[in-house]
């Protein structure tokens, strides 16, 4: 004979199947596909990319296009001028809505980034890494802060946003909390964003969708990316093997959870970026994820 705690551990156990299937019916009912838009970072075909060869380049852009994206951010010029960057995105159809720059080239060449952002018709500037040696410093965090402000202050005179692109490093601790804090509250929001890497925030231990809620004024580009299943990783070096990129939806993140938050806090560009060596084929399949995906 069954105990009276079996008992009602039966029904609840049907009453929860009887209700799960009417759950899942109600999410999927408001859930909804994922409205991009639909980025490629180039860095993904940097190995069908030689510097200063144009044609090579323009192959790159027009396979992006060829399989579905509708826009890039570039990570450099490849070797070009931003004239003939531009003209190779003309001929190939495929806007550049953002575009990166090393810190030296922001320290002493501003002028000429914004010059070469105005010609790609780049609407956004980025700094993808603060050069640095050992840990980040809470030093060297607060000097970069200055610095953003003064950049990001003459290249909105510009017409331009400038951005700082998270690689894990900056999430170092200090003082019981990540430097990446320092870094986002002693900038300007009227001159400085951030762009997400999820990647690059997960690697270090951190949650993409607390962060975005945490500063959900800040966040403006993204970069999509998966990391490969396994346990928590707590890295402050801003380096992982390459191949720990896979297809999105196949690894650890979450994200229809990591899309929505993003369109909720009011990020405005999304793009694919893949460092994986099957980065040729892995974007068709995360660009079909994209566009399947309910978020």
């Amino acid at each position: 004979m069954k105990s009276r705690r079996q008992f009602l551990g039966v029904i609840g156990a049907g009453l929860a199947g009887a209700v799960a299937p009417v759950k899942e019916t109600l999410a999927a009912q408001q859930s909804r596909p994922f409205r991009g838009p639909f980025g490629l970072e180039l860095y993904s075909l940097r190995h069908q990319i030689k510097t200063g060869d144009a044609a090579s380049v323009k192959r790159a852009m027009a396979y992006a296009k060829k399989v579905g994206y509708t826009e890039i951010e570039a990570p450099d010029l490849s070797g070009l001028s931003a004239k003939v960057y531009r003209s190779l995105l003309d001929e190939v159809g495929l806007p550049c809505t953002s575009m990166m720059a090393g810190y030296d080239q922001f320290s002493t060449e501003l002028r000429t980034v914004a010059a070469n952002a105005h010609t790609l018709g780049a609407a956004h500037v980025v700094n993808a890494w603060i050069p640095h040696k050992g840990p980040f410093t809470i030093e060297l965090c607060r000097e970069t802060a200055r610095f953003y402000n003064e950049w990001g202050k003459k290249l909105h005179a510009e017409g331009l946003r400038f951005a700082h692109h998270t690689h894990g490093y900056e999430f170092q601790p200090y003082q019981g909390r990540p430097l990446f804090d320092t870094l986002v509250e002693e900038t300007n929001p009227e001159y400085v964003d951030f762009e997400m890497d999820i990647f690059w925030v997960v690697d270090p231990g951190e949650d993409p969708v607390a962060y975005l809620r945490k500063y959900p004024n800040r966040w403006r580009l993204m970069h999509l990316k998966d990391m490969k299943k396994g346990p928590p990783t707590h890295n402050f070096t801003g380096d992982e093997p390459v191949n720990w990129d896979v297809a999105l939806g196949t690894g650890r993140m979450d994200m229809p959870a990591i899309l929505a938050e993003a369109e909720r806090v009011g990020v405005k560009r999304f793009y694919v970026e893949d460092e994986s060596d099957q980065a040729h084929e892995q974007i068709v399949a995360d660009l079909r994820f994209l566009k399947t995906v309910r978020i």
